[in-house]
């Protein structure tokens, strides 16, 4: 005669590994999204210097012309959302250990926190202004990448305050391991006993698992002004009995997007080990050649001091440009499944 075990639920739920969100301290909030779909930026152009002219009959300040400006439209279309239900009969025979809010709240993070992380890492690399791609960082060239690049941004007049290194976890670990790190006794402490890199060149260094990342990219310095990060809308709620269902259903939607600003490009810089080349413009008189590195690469460009990345203006290059004394031709390149370079300019 066989005997029936009866078959009973734990009273705990194993719960899943869940990361707080990496990009939400360091996420651009100074432009306002209510109301609106689209927020249009106006970027205003510089004066051109000269000298005072104290001989001249006519204006002496120099040739004069209206200030120009040029503008970036930011469309926001990330409008995301799930759902899901809990039965009351289902429930009772699990010790009634499913809560919906608590369910709610651990579905915001470990599904929609990294998908929000890891569409902005994307968005801030692909639009950076500086990219450089070179062999995967070791213990001994980490700590001099970050250093250069961070030279880069400063020599580009990017302010020093409200940088944040992001490392992918291994290059954080070649990092703790350099010489420079553990030759600073406080930092070396910080990074040994703690885990973490703490400080370097003045930035908090926040380590990312590699998934979080695009490929290839071993780090990214940011700066925080230098995008446009808006969480317009984030839904959650709990039906109560709704009609067809003896239960309870949560309810999730969240409207977001990641913008890099056209004036502040040069606030990211991205290294890499598998992106597209930035681009060299040759000028000869009148022309401009822009080439990359890279074959199989498509380039924009622009002559109107918009950013090609962005710009309604941007135009796919097929033969030298030609420019105007003084004009300036911006440009950029791009290939399938590789990171976007970052942004070169010339002018005649």
């Amino acid at each position: 005669m066989a005997i029936n075990y009866t078959t009973k639920y734990s009273p705990l739920i194993a719960e899943r590994f869940r990361q707080q969100s990496f990009t939400e301290k360091w996420a651009g909030r100074k432009f306002d999204f209510d109301g609106a779909q689209s927020v249009i930026v106006y970027t205003v152009d510089k004066a051109t210097l000269g000298d005072y002219d104290r001989d001249a009959e006519g204006y002496r300040f120099g040739a004069l012309s209206e200030l120009g400006d040029t503008r970036q439209v930011m469309t926001m279309t990330q409008d995301k959302a799930f759902t899901f239900s809990i039965d009351h009969g289902t429930n009772a025979d699990q010790l009634n250990i499913k809560h919906c809010n608590e369910q709610l709240k651990s579905n915001w993070d470990e599904v929609c926190t990294p998908v929000i992380d890891k569409y902005r890492f994307a968005k801030w690399a692909n639009f950076a202004g500086i990219t450089k791609t070179g062999a995967a960082l070791t213990r001994t060239t980490a700590v001099e990448q970050i250093l250069l690049a961070s030279g880069e941004m400063s020599n580009r007049l990017v302010p020093r305050s409200n940088r944040v290194i992001f490392v992918s976890e291994t290059v954080y670990i070649q990092t703790k391991l350099a010489a420079e790190v553990v030759a600073i006794d406080s930092l070396g402490k910080d990074a040994i006993a703690n885990g973490v890199v703490g400080r370097l060149d003045g930035m908090e260094i926040v380590a990312v698992p590699d998934v979080y990342l695009p490929d290839g990219v071993q780090f990214v310095i940011k700066h925080r002004d230098a995008t446009a990060d808006p969480m317009k809308l984030k839904t959650m709620r709990v039906q109560k009995n709704p009609v067809g269902i003896d239960g309870d259903v949560g309810e999730c939607r969240f409207y977001h997007d990641s913008f890099v600003l056209d004036a502040k490009t040069d606030g990211i810089f991205v290294y890499s080990t598998g992106g597209v080349a930035a681009p060299t413009i040759t000028l000869s008189g009148a022309n401009a050649t822009i080439a990359s590195t890279t074959s199989g690469v498509t380039i924009k460009y622009t002559t109107d001091g918009s950013n090609p990345k962005t710009s309604a203006t941007a135009a796919t290059y097929s033969a030298a440009v030609a420019l105007a004394v003084g004009q300036t031709v911006r440009a950029y390149a791009s290939k399938a499944g590789l990171l976007n370079s970052g942004i070169t300019a010339g002018t005649r």
